[in-house]
């Protein structure tokens, strides 16, 4: 196990080191890039308008583990919620595993003050889908910034590109934000499939119980984290997660 973390350990740094293949380069999503730099990644999803999607939330919690990042989950948009179990539920799911998430509303101002106080004194990155609120949570901690917002296309229920660059903001002398445009996909050319296992923290323990030393958690007989999965030890649709994202790799 310490042999193969060397290994990962290894091959992340070289991709920070520059000159690497254009190919390689080309298909680094640009927050990798900047990844180093950073205190922290804040990845900000909204629950409706555009809908929220676990799938880009635990790439992205992939991409934190990668680089040794800290995390942090913004739910936003929660005044749009009815029915606040759903934001419970998520709350309690990646609370769990270890992470730190908080629901946040920039119309009402709910989990504005916590959120700020996560942004404080440290270099963030604020990633996630078009149309999210990135800019309104922004506006709402500091309303100086008067950042421009777009609605949610009624047609397809998606967000339209506000944030078209990278761009700096400073709330104060030791506070940083950095927004990036919308995130479509974060891909991982430089991760193999039999590595995925090791980004989905709360596998870890779960796994040494497995029969196979290099069990996948897929198809393998005797896998302590497919059991996990069906106790309700480990959040099933984070296991879906896994499976889409190992069938992504090579």
């Amino acid at each position: 196990m310490f042999l193969e973390k060397a290994r990962r350990q290894e091959k992340q740094n070289l991709l920070h080191e520059g000159g690497l293949p254009k190919f390689i380069e080309r298909h680094l999503p640009y927050i990798r890039k900047l990844a180093r730099n950073l205190d922290q990644l804040l990845i900000v999803t909204s629950f409706t308008n555009p809908p929220l999607k676990r799938g880009l939330i635990d790439r992205l919690l992939v991409l934190c583990e990668v680089e040794n990042l800290k995390p942090v989950i913004c739910l936003n948009k929660i005044d749009l919620l009815q029915d606040h179990s759903f934001a419970d539920h998520l709350v309690d799911v990646y609370g769990k595993i270890g992470y730190e998430i908080l629901a946040t509303s920039a119309k009402t101002g709910e989990g504005i003050e916590p959120l700020y106080a996560l942004l404080k004194n440290k270099r963030s990155a604020l990633a996630g889908h078009s149309g999210v609120g990135k800019s309104s949570l922004l506006n709402a901690i500091e309303p100086k910034l008067k950042l421009r917002v777009n609605e949610v296309s009624r047609s397809t229920k998606k967000g339209q590109h506000t944030t078209t660059t990278v761009k700096i903001y400073t709330l104060d002398k030791k506070t940083e934000v950095i927004d990036l445009p919308g995130v479509k996909l974060v891909g991982f050319i430089d991760i193999h499939r039999s590595e995925a296992r090791f980004y989905f923290r709360e596998f870890l323990n779960f796994a040494e119980e497995c029969k196979f030393r290099d069990c996948l958690h897929l198809t393998e007989i005797d896998c302590a984290v497919k059991a996990a999965v069906e106790k309700g030890e480990i959040d099933a649709e984070r296991y879906q997660s896994y499976c889409a994202f190992v069938d992504s790799l090579t």
